[in-house]
């Protein structure tokens, strides 16, 4: 049986403003489906299940919620005869699409006309994101909303209030909690990217006038990065030690001197890859960072003799989505892409951390990570003589100032390696 009820989810203990949300529980799965609404705790009714008085308009949003509560119950009356052959992902996809369809049928609220929050318009942006399957654009932008709301104070803030001042009180306040600039810069530079939405968006009052960013208003500013690149020779260090065969450690360090050998592949097109990728000798495969973007990426290069000797190992199994590594293959099937997605974030944590401990094996100056074997990589190329450009295409950067960001660092090593020679 189906079951349904308001709840404010407030798992995230990193943030204060937390979604309201239809809890769905059926056949014993729960399944919470956004509303488009966030809430401080205080400001929740958890007893009656509703918004305080305290909250501003509070009636009237208790209304709408209510009326999605209602929604849902239709659908799930809708289809009762059909409950036993749905999953709660079934369901929740219909009660989502019943919800926006009503939500389109209504008139704006005339008391939100002109009106466009964050919040409201971060959740719409957050909800596009989410539909294309953009899952880590949508933890950025909940995580870039929420800290720019509880700078705010409350969940009120209209996108046009951040104007060049309102943005320079922000970082102050960040830099005095000791928030890193780069940090700042990735939240500012998500604002950034809602706002240039809104502005495009006709059914919102934001216009260019508005804009607080770019020539003549408020520039974002890069931190400096810390230094994510070690000298080619460790990889060799790391493929002569010793593991356990099957073990974590042993099936790290073949992902990762495949991802190094393979161009400085990443984790994420390292985790999907398919055996459909393969064709005599060679690897063909778009990047996963790109794939829905309009400068699509896409690799066809042979696969060198050392990645070629791992490849093997693991071609030797058959896997769930005919995958080629046993990253995903216990999920990549779920009906709920999100569910891969938390799956693989679980992956690249756990994958991370095993870096770390071969990084200390292995006697590396800095952290091993997989940003680390990305660039030792572009490095190494670097160093050999490779120009940046076709150092760039074989990463598969369609911007030429991202690789540019890849050799600051080394070419700032340089200057100060000259400077010591001229000091000495």
């Amino acid at each position: 049986m189906a079951t349904l009820a308001l709840r404010l989810d407030t798992r995230n203990k990193k943030t204060n403003l937390f979604p309201v949300v239809i809890r769905l529980t059926h056949k014993g799965v729960p399944k919470r489906i956004p509303v488009g609404l966030r809430l401080r705790e205080s400001e929740w009714d958890n007893k009656n299940k509703k918004i305080k008085n305290s909250y501003n308009n509070s009636t009237r949003t208790n209304k709408q919620l209510y009326n999605k509560l209602s929604i849902a119950e239709d659908v799930l009356t809708k289809y009762s005869f059909h409950l036993k052959d749905m999953t709660v992902y079934d369901l929740a996809e219909a009660i989502t699409k019943e919800i926006a369809i009503d939500t389109e049928k209504k008139s704006p609220d005339p008391i939100l006309v002109g009106r466009t929050t964050l919040l409201d318009y971060g959740s719409k942006v957050e909800m596009m994101y989410k539909k294309s399957q953009q899952y880590s654009w949508v933890k950025m932008c909940r995580y870039s909303v929420n800290k720019m709301l509880e700078y705010h104070g409350n969940n009120r803030l209209l996108i046009t209030d951040i104007d060049e001042m309102y943005i320079l009180g922000f970082e102050a306040e960040c830099k005095s909690k000791n928030i890193q600039t780069s940090t700042i810069a990735i939240i500012l530079r998500t604002i950034r990217r809602i706002y240039n939405l809104a502005v495009k968006d006709k059914s919102t009052e934001v216009t260019r006038e508005h804009y607080p960013f770019g020539q003549g208003g408020y520039s974002i500013k890069k931190g400096s990065s810390k230094k994510r690149a070690v000298n080619d020779s460790y990889m060799q260090i790391i493929k002569d030690l010793s593991y356990p065969l099957k073990s974590k450690l042993w099936h790290a360090r073949n992902y990762l001197l495949f991802m190094y050998y393979l161009r400085g592949m990443n984790f994420a097109d390292l985790s999907y890859l398919t055996r459909d990728c393969l064709e005599a000798g060679r690897l063909r495969y778009q990047r996963r960072k790109t794939r829905r973007g309009t400068n699509v990426k896409e690799f066809n290069f042979s696969i060198p003799s050392e990645a070629q000797v791992i490849l093997e190992y693991y071609l030797q199994q058959k896997r769930a989505g005919n995958l080629i590594f046993p990253v995903l293959d216990e999920v990549i099937n779920h009906p709920d892409s999100e569910v891969i997605h938390k799956k693989y974030l679980y992956r690249l944590s756990g994958f991370n951390r095993s870096l770390g401990k071969i990084g200390k094996d292995a006697g590396l100056p800095i952290k091993l990570s997989s940003y680390v074997i990305r660039h030792t990589f572009a490095m190494a190329g670097k160093n050999k003589g490779v120009s940046k450009a076709i150092i760039g295409d074989m990463l598969g950067h369609t911007d030429y100032s991202t690789t540019e960001a890849y050799f600051s660092e080394f070419e700032q090593e340089v200057m100060d390696e000259a400077a010591n020679v001229i000091f000495g």
